[in-house]
Formats: C-alpha cells, sequence, structure tokens
C-alpha cells in the first residue's frame, strides 16, 4: 500500500484553471494544464494559492464540487467515477475556467488503489512523485466534469475508501486570488469482500451494465436481488442532479429489468444507479445524438 508522502512546496504549488498555454501574460505558476499534486484534501486544498487559507476558506462561495461514484467496491474492482464542478463564480476575465484534483485514501490517508485516465481530459497531476493525484488538462479547464476510473487494490484491502476532491470554479482573470472559489466533497467507498474470502457474505443485489451503451433512444438494465427489498433506480447528470426516477418501491428477490427511454435528454455522460437499505450501486451511461 501506497504511503502518504512529504507535500510540495509553495513554489510549486498553485493550481490555477486559467489558460496559461493561450495567454502569454498568465502567471508563471498558473497551472491550466493541470493541479500540481497534493491539493486535493484534506490537509491542504486549492485555496493554498489561490487567495490564501484564511482569506479564501473552502466552500465559501455560493458553487459546489460533487463526487458521483458506487457507495461500495469489490477487491479488484474498476468503478466509475465523475468530478463535476457547478460554478457561480462572477467572471472576470475573458472565460470562465474550471479545474479539480481528487485522491484516493484510506482510513490512515493512506493512498490507496490506482487510476486510469484517458491523457487528453483528465491526466495524472504534473509533476507529482507518483499516480495518485488526478486532474484536469489544458483540454479540458473549461469543461465542468470529468470522468476516470479507479481500480481497487486486490491484496491489503481496506473496509473503506473515501475520495478527497477539491475543485477550482475560476473567474477567469488569470489571477489567482481569492476571486477564483474552492470548493471539497468527500465520498465513501464501502468494500465488498469477494465470495471466497472467509465469512463473505454474499451480494445482497446487483445492478448489471445497461445495454445497449451508448444509447440512442432506449436502453435496459437488469438487476438482481438476493432477497426482497426496497428499491429506487435513479439517472443522474454528470453534475449529480436526478434527471429521471425509473423505479421506486418494494421489489421481490430475483431478476428484474430496468428500462431507461433517452427521449428528451441531452447528449453526455450519465450515472445509472441503484438504491436499496444496503448501498447504491452504478453504473455508467452514455447518451448519444
Amino acid at each position: 500500500m501506497k504511503l502518504s508522502r512529504t507535500f510540495v512546496t509553495a513554489a510549486a504549488v498553485c493550481a490555477v484553471a486559467l489558460p496559461y498555454l493561450v495567454h502569454p501574460s498568465a502567471p508563471a505558476h498558473s497551472f491550466s494544464s493541470g493541479a500540481p499534486a497534493s491539493f486535493s484534501g484534506p490537509e491542504q486544498y486549492c485555496n493554498y494559492c489561490h487567495g490564501g487559507v484564511d482569506e479564501n476558506p473552502v466552500n465559501s462561495g455560493t458553487g459546489y464540487v460533487t463526487i458521483i461514484a458506487p457507495d461500495t467496491f469489490e477487491p479488484g474492482e474498476v468503478i466509475p467515477v465523475t468530478v463535476a464542478i457547478y460554478n457561480t463564480t462572477v467572471q472576470q476575465g475573458p472565460q470562465q475556467r474550471q479545474g479539480f484534483e481528487l485522491a484516493a485514501r484510506d482510513a490512515n490517508l493512506d493512498y490507496v488503489g490506482s487510476f486510469n485516465v484517458d491523457g487528453t481530459t483528465v491526466q495524472f497531476a504534473p509533476g507529482a512523485p507518483s499516480e495518485d493525484w488526478v486532474t484536469h488538462t489544458s483540454t479540458s479547464n473549461a469543461d465542468t466534469s470529468w470522468t476516470f476510473e479507479w481500480v481497487a487494490p486486490t491484496t491489503d484491502v481496506p473496509a473503506t475508501v473515501t475520495l478527497y476532491a477539491a475543485g477550482n470554479a475560476a473567474d477567469g482573470d488569470f489571477s489567482p486570488d481569492a476571486d477564483d472559489k474552492i470548493y471539497s466533497a468527500e465520498h465513501v467507498l464501502t468494500r465488498i469482500p469477494i465470495a471466497n474470502e472467509p465469512g463473505a457474505a454474499p451480494l445482497a443485489f446487483r445492478l448489471d451494465a445497461p445495454f445497449p451503451n451508448p444509447v440512442r433512444t432506449a436502453a435496459t438494465a437488469r438487476y438482481t436481488l438476493e432477497r426482497p427489498a426496497e428499491v429506487e433506480a435513479r439517472l443522474v447528470d454528470g453534475r449529480g442532479r436526478v434527471v429521471r426516477v425509473l423505479e421506486r418501491g418494494a421489489r421481490g428477490a430475483g431478476v428484474h429489468t430496468l428500462r431507461l427511454a433517452a427521449d428528451g435528454l441531452p447528449a453526455g455522460a450519465y450515472f445509472l444507479t441503484l438504491s436499496t437499505p444496503e448501498g447504491t450501486q452504478a453504473r455508467p451511461v452514455s447518451v448519444a445524438r
């Protein structure tokens, strides 16, 4: 398991979601191309450089950052994760910008698991000594959400893993000051023991991936209940908003089928979630036009 690392010095720690590459007058410590490592929390956040910790407290603005991911994981499972920012910062420059950084850590704050990133919209933190931190790129610093994968470890698996994210809602004036509002979010994943582990309990429910995916008109997804339960199936957009409730109520044990109609939905990334009293599972869904 990876151990916590000493934080980088202040000379390398200004996570700014501003277009340095297309604006030569931007300060040299502006990182529109990705936030430096170790500012996802919980020890410190991007406000270390954006206005200062005291002058620009985290979550002091009117926007927010959210993490969309399942509530449970199995050892070795590939987990889809989306970070989304709702930016209400008043625009001062030519274009409003956003950025983020995220890390996965156990109860001891050791970094755990690994990430799959595309290198186009999401990358590992530039200059980081490892691949423990995920951040935006210069291609995606005008985006409002980013999707990637966290891969759970197969050995030394902790009981819980917390995803820590910091989001930068910049005003676009090319200055890393207190007008750039910084937000934080946490999301806890609880481990489900695999079936052949000593004392492992069978899964109470499971949500399968929808098909077809991407969806153009409609898709179906099966879910299995090991025992009767109250369920709620929802479609959630990239900002964490529920756009449709597909099913709600008591269901018996066995296999059930959900139907997802895509009419009226804008193209983009969504999550199909299934919740029972024992937790929530989620599967990514893409709507194509």
